[in-house]
């Protein structure tokens, strides 16, 4: 049998105890539900009892047509109670039916009393005073024994009922483990006995021996696995190829996989048109920096960069034009800036560069002049030339935000605000550009 087909039998024995175990717990919790109800409405029968048994001796000791009718009222309490008790138990219907009858012999009692309360009173216990006294304690009493008796029945029933379901699924249970221990321990067995054969064959094989085989014990995985291992070393042997040959082999192999590995790298992180960061690769670039500058307490700034009226250029040259012109602007803008900055593009005529470490606001404007000085310059496009104009937006760390998010929407909103001015323009944070100002007059 497959190792896969044993461990899903095994995931299944499991899920089937694991799923009566559940089952057992919701049994006991709705039989507990089920008796605690049954016990309290035993436990409001005994206090309707101790109400009726308290007006009775009102009524006898009193024969007060006052008291005649709190007693009336209990009793008709009693009885509408005792009709909607419901007991599970077989053995109850018998005392549930007593209790019925007892309460229809004190409806017979009281009664008596009605008729007898405008007579004069009698005492002794041969009167009919006492006689009706001595009849209604001997039948509370009767009722009171009964009830007591409907208890002890229902959580006698209670503890057989759990007793019962228990024990049968103690068995269930423990015939369960013990198949699933047989069964774990005959899939250890198996797979132990395919993995030794395993181990040996592989470790002649690292010692250079393509003669021996892997002998097939079980059909499982392994025994698959080692099938196609026979079949790799046999091809090995046929094949004869010399360690010389196979580790130059290798290390053409891995030099070329560490080659296309640097080169989809460099594709993945730069921009097809422009070599600039790609947008994801400049925003993980702008991260690392940002946690740099937390921790050597540097000054940087966030400059966004867009070329006025590209739209046009592309609507009027066509988009081959277009992409030189965005690849030329590219080429100025890094030209303008430090090695060490961050040069990225986010995509369409909108570039972003990071300048680290930055020591005053002043710097930061140097660097702007430099690179509208850079991309000024006409660019040929075959008979006509394109002048180029930039809007710049700037955000400053940390003195207009600490995060990536907030510092690029910061410079995006004061590109716009920048865009509001004639070509060639930027824009601070209006609290950064009180600090330009104020540094421009001293």
């Amino acid at each position: 049998m497959m190792i896969n087909t044993r461990l899903k039998l095994l995931l299944f024995i499991s899920l089937f105890l694991t799923t009566t175990i559940l089952l057992t717990f919701a049994g006991l919790k709705h039989i507990q539900q089920d008796n605690l109800r049954q016990l309290s409405s035993i436990m409001e029968l005994e206090s309707n009892i101790d109400i009726l048994r308290s007006r009775l001796w009102a009524l006898q000791e009193f024969q007060d047509p006052e008291v005649l009718i709190q007693t009336l009222n209990a009793h008709q309490e009693l009885k509408q109670k005792l009709a909607k008790a419901q007991f599970l138990a077989p053995s109850t219907k018998i005392l549930t039916t007593n209790l019925n009858r007892q309460a229809d012999s004190l409806a017979a009692l009281l009664e008596l009393t009605q008729q007898h309360l405008s007579s004069t009173p009698q005492r002794g216990i041969t009167s009919a005073r006492g006689m009706l006294t001595t009849r209604f304690n001997i039948t509370i009493q009767s009722m009171s024994e009964d009830l007591t008796s409907l208890q002890r029945q229902v959580i006698d029933s209670l503890a057989e009922q759990q007793s019962q379901i228990l024990s049968s699924t103690i068995l269930f249970l423990l015939a369960g483990s013990i198949i699933s221990l047989l069964f774990t321990i005959s899939t250890l067995k198996a797979f132990r006995e395919s993995l030794h054969p395993m181990k040996q064959g592989i470790k002649r094989l690292s010692q250079g021996d393509l003669d021996g085989n892997i002998k097939v014990v079980h059909h499982n995985e392994l025994a698959i696995l080692a099938q196609k291992f026979n079949a790799m070393t046999q091809k090995l042997k046929e094949t004869t190829i010399r360690k010389e040959a196979l580790q130059s082999e290798v290390q053409s192999q891995t030099k070329q996989l560490k080659r296309q590995t640097q080169k989809l790298k460099y594709v993945a992180e730069h921009d097809d048109l422009t070599g600039l960061y790609s947008r994801s690769a400049f925003e993980r670039q702008i991260d690392t920096a940002i946690a740099r500058c937390q921790r050597t307490q540097m000054h940087a700034a966030m400059l966004f960069i867009d070329l006025d009226k590209f739209k046009q250029v592309n609507d009027s040259l066509g988009h081959d034009n277009g992409d030189k012109v965005l690849s030329t602007a590219a080429r100025r803008i890094q030209s303008a800036v430090r090695s060490s900055d961050i040069c990225g593009r986010l995509g369409g005529d909108e570039f972003v560069v990071w300048l680290e470490p930055i020591n005053d606001i002043a710097e930061v404007s140097i660097v702007i002049d430099k690179i509208i000085a850079q991309v000024s310059p006409p660019i040929v496009c075959g008979r006509t030339s394109v002048s180029l104009t930039v809007s710049i937006g700037v955000a400053m760390y940390p003195g207009d935000e600490l995060t990536r998010l907030n510092l690029i929407k910061i410079a995006d909103d004061n590109m716009y605000q920048a865009k509001k001015i004639s070509g060639n323009s930027h824009r601070f944070s209006d609290t950064i550009a009180q600090q330009v100002e104020k540094s421009e007059v001293d």
